[in-house]
């Protein structure tokens, strides 16, 4: 369990991830200066993606946490930091607290594309695919419809649980929007010379 200290002024208090332990009381967020600690956030995180090993990508991690934290007890109902805590949790393979906060999300609204997309890519990293898809299809509905990197993730995960009639018409999808890709066209070609269509998945889902 992950536990760090953060100084605002006076006094002193903990976090501590996972049950996120907190006294309201020790603070006065009205006083907080808002924009920079979301840039602080955002530095961070930033440099956890960049990263190039380990030890760097969670220290820049926690400082991220730190911030996007503090700016949900700022704005309880903003989504962004909200989601950008799950992300974090997610890539700490925090799987409890992750799906605590992306679930908190979709209570404030289930209906927010950037949730259900990151959700997706939670479930899709774990090749949970029915469940990835589950949220990106909510993604796609919800207003992330020519999303070219959604199309693919969902073509991959429909091609993985070996329905390849679905995924052909997401890589075909995914194809209109960005036709200079010759390894779609390829890999269109590849799935329906595998005539798949007369394949045992799906007459047994026929029946």
């Amino acid at each position: 369990m992950a536990c760090f200290i953060i100084a605002i002024g006076s006094p002193v208090f903990a976090i501590e991830f996972g049950t996120i332990k907190y006294d309201d009381a020790v603070i006065d967020y009205s006083v907080i200066n808002k924009p920079a600690v979301l840039k602080n956030a955002e530095y961070y995180f930033k440099q956890a993606l960049e990263a190039s090993d380990s030890a760097s990508r969670k220290n820049f991690l926690q400082k991220a946490s730190g911030e996007y934290f503090i700016l949900t007890r700022i704005e309880p109902q903003n989504l962004y930091y909200m989601v950008q805590m799950a992300r974090i949790y997610d890539m700490e393979n925090n799987n409890r607290y992750a799906k605590e906060y992306f679930f908190n999300a979709l209570k404030i609204d289930k209906q927010n594309a950037r949730t259900n997309y990151y959700f997706g890519e939670y479930y899709y990293k774990r090749n949970e695919y029915i469940k990835a898809l589950y949220f990106y299809n909510a993604a796609l509905d919800s207003g992330y419809g020519e999303n070219y990197e959604i199309l693919i993730k969902m073509a991959l995960a429909y091609e993985k649980l070996g329905d390849l009639l679905r995924a052909n018409q997401y890589y075909k999808k995914a194809y209109i929007i960005n036709p200079s890709n010759s390894g779609l066209s390829g890999k269109i070609k590849e799935i329906e010379h595998l005539k798949y269509k007369d394949t045992g998945y799906y007459k047994k889902r026929n029946k």
